[in-house]
């Protein structure tokens, strides 16, 4: 089928569905002219120095060179700060209000709620622990997002329940020592780092002169139309930035002592870092009551499918990779899980190079490929649902 097609199916799907599932990788981001994973790091300062992406997103450089560690995540952090969302997120919100107005999505709630109460698994101390906050609306109803995003652009227009970042955020925060006992917490919504865009080295110290060159510096990384840190092509101020974030709950723990650029923990004096789960990272810190989150909502859509007649999910994935296969593998598990429970299961796989699922998986029998980009394919299958 065309193109035009199968996003016509997609629309059909999207309308028959009681509950949407959504998920995204970095061809998703890269709408908003976010550089994806494989072209982040080359630019000038790096190339000069061979080295690579996997090179400079170790947890270990913190230790061996921090002014090279909070160059990267400091300017990846001021490049998500300093996007707009696409339009696409708007879309996916209007999708979600409409699955969420359906009785099942009540159902889902409750389902939840009767776990919490049955076996309410934050009464746990560890997982208070890594808890970095408590959402202030949910359970999720008929809608979830799934995504390996680190920007945390969801925050803008959905609420933290309804969100699993599997990789962590580039808004949490925690000590770089694995001898700690710190849990998460929240970078101040107004900082920003200071990093020489020429050398992509972010001073210890800030302040004066030297900060003036470290904010603006000379750009000599030459020019390209692909984006790269410190190279993002977005546009536009966020209009409502995390605003389903919630408050942290750890105040203490983000510390950024005067005329300092490196920010520690404040409750040992490490130097912290994102968390985020970076190449051979032992030490990564997750957010694990978002992780319950999610899995008792996929629980109850499963719990639902079995329990009620021809219970309809709509899966939208959008441009994830082949590259690290999380986001692909969790869409075909949810489909063939909501299949054998015995609901009825759509994969709207969306992704310009691929986006056909395993021959002969059962999602490959259920599945709507779309070879386009994200936007472009969410925008025209938004035109067949509306009408």
């Amino acid at each position: 089928d065309s193109i035009e097609e199968q996003c016509k199916k997609a629309a059909g799907a999207l309308r028959d569905a009681d509950v949407l599932l959504v998920v995204t990788g970095a061809g998703f981001s890269a709408d908003s002219g976010l550089p994806v994973y494989g072209d982040i790091a080359k630019v000038h300062a790096y190339q000069s120095r061979g080295l690579e992406y996997a090179d400079v997103s170790q947890p270990n450089v913190i230790d061996k060179d921090p002014g090279l560690f909070f160059g990267f995540w400091g300017q990846s952090f001021n490049d998500y700060r300093e996007t707009n969302p696409h339009g696409g997120y708007e879309i996916l919100a209007r999708w979600r209000n409409d699955v969420d107005a359906k009785k099942i999505s009540d159902d889902i709630k409750a389902s939840i709620n009767e776990r919490v109460k049955t076996d309410d698994p934050f009464d746990d101390e560890e997982i208070r622990r890594l808890t970095p906050y408590v959402p202030t609306s949910g359970p999720a109803g008929a809608f979830h997002c799934f995504t390996s995003n680190v920007d945390a652009h969801f925050y803008d227009y959905f609420g933290a329940h309804e969100i699993h970042d599997c990789h962590g955020s580039i808004e949490l925060w925690q000590c770089s020592s694995r001898d700690c006992p710190s849990g998460i917490w929240r970078a101040p919504l107004r900082h920003r780092f200071v990093v020489d865009t020429n050398t992509m080295i972010a001073p210890e110290e800030v302040g004066g002169a030297a900060d003036d060159v470290a904010k603006h510096g000379d750009n000599d990384q030459g020019t390209t139309t692909v984006p790269r840190v410190g190279q993002t092509k977005g546009s536009g101020e966020r209009i409502n930035p995390l605003g389903g974030m919630p408050t942290a709950l750890d105040e203490k723990g983000w510390r950024l002592d005067k005329g300092k650029n490196w920010p520690k923990c404040g409750h040992c004096g490490s130097l912290a870092r994102p968390a985020v789960y970076m190449f051979g990272d032992f030490g990564w810190k997750y957010d694990r009551s978002q992780e319950i989150r999610w899995d008792m909502w996929r629980e109850a859509v499963l719990d639902i499918c079995e329990q009620q007649d021809c219970t309809s999910v709509c899966i939208v994935e959008i441009g994830c990779g082949t590259n690290v296969e999380t986001c692909r593998a969790t869409s075909e598990q949810m489909l063939e899980d909501v299949i054998e429970k015995g609901g009825k299961a759509k994969l709207v796989r969306i992704n310009p190079d691929f986006p056909l699922a395993p021959t002969g998986s059962l999602s490959a029998v259920h599945s709507i490929p779309i070879a386009l980009r994200g936007l472009q394919a969410i925008e025209k299958i938004d035109e067949f649902y509306v009408k």
